[in-house]
């Protein structure tokens, strides 16, 4: 499994884990009990690596291609994803270059067309983009200051608030146009726990678990929001 990211040491998260920590051994396939409503399943994915996740900077909207390790952890991914859940009805993308290439990876894979949902970006943090995750941490009190106030945003940036409700509705947007069907997300770690944490626990800061590099996870959100599975890494054993 790859090494928590470096920003997890200094988020100090606290509060509740996710209502399920069930891990199931393969994707949820429609089959599987579901309530007399159909629900949509969301198979979350996070981009494969880039330089900055080896570098400890924090990117957010700057494009950025996969490493080469990123590559071949999508390819990986893409590859998992056909064998376990070859039930997928449509593929979103966050827009920026590295989630875009990791789903590319994906749709060719499954045949699916790509669709590119602006709400997906990463968190913007405006003028501070492109510094390390330590000199946002012990200069800036970044974590501090996302907690306090929700409101908080760096000249040119996003605030939590922001971010988690782009995402959030962005879920649920899709999840409600794919009514008992699996859709795959391709995104981004930051953003997605900021929105997993609202929608699951109701609070942004109460999350505290990462996605790894081409973790798989997945997502109901009707009738009530469930975490089926988290940071499935196994198709990623010796990359």
């Amino acid at each position: 499994m790859a090494a928590r990211p470096p920003w997890v040491l200094f988020l100090g998260f606290r509060g509740r884990r996710p209502h399920s920590d069930r891990v199931h051994p393969r994707c949820v396939r429609l089959e599987y009990p579901v309530p007399a409503v159909a629900r949509a399943i969301l198979t979350l994915v996070r981009h494969g690596e880039t330089s900055a996740n080896l570098e400890g900077i924090w990117h957010g909207s700057t494009d950025a291609p996969l490493t080469d390790r990123g590559r071949t952890q999508a390819s990986r991914v893409a590859g998992w994803l056909l064998q376990e859940c070859p039930d997928a009805a449509a593929l979103y993308t966050s827009p920026l270059l590295r989630a875009r290439d990791t789903a590319r990876a994906i749709a060719e894979s499954i045949g699916l067309e790509l669709r590119v949902e602006p709400s997906l970006a990463e968190y913007h943090l405006g003028e501070w983009e492109g510094k390390s995750y330590r000199e946002l941490h012990e200069n800036h009190r970044l974590w501090d200051q996302m907690r306090r106030d929700p409101d908080f945003a760096p000249h040119g940036g996003e605030s939590p608030r922001q971010v988690t409700g782009r995402v959030s509705e962005a879920l649920h947007r899709i999840g409600a146009s794919h009514a008992g069907e699996r859709v795959i997300v391709v995104a981004h770690g930051g953003a997605l726990s900021l929105a997993l944490a609202a929608i699951l626990d109701g609070d942004y800061a109460r999350w505290g678990r990462v996605m790894a590099n081409c973790a798989v996870s997945e997502l109901v959100l009707d009738p009530a929001p469930e975490l089926l599975s988290f940071n499935r890494t196994d198709h990623l054993d010796g990359v």
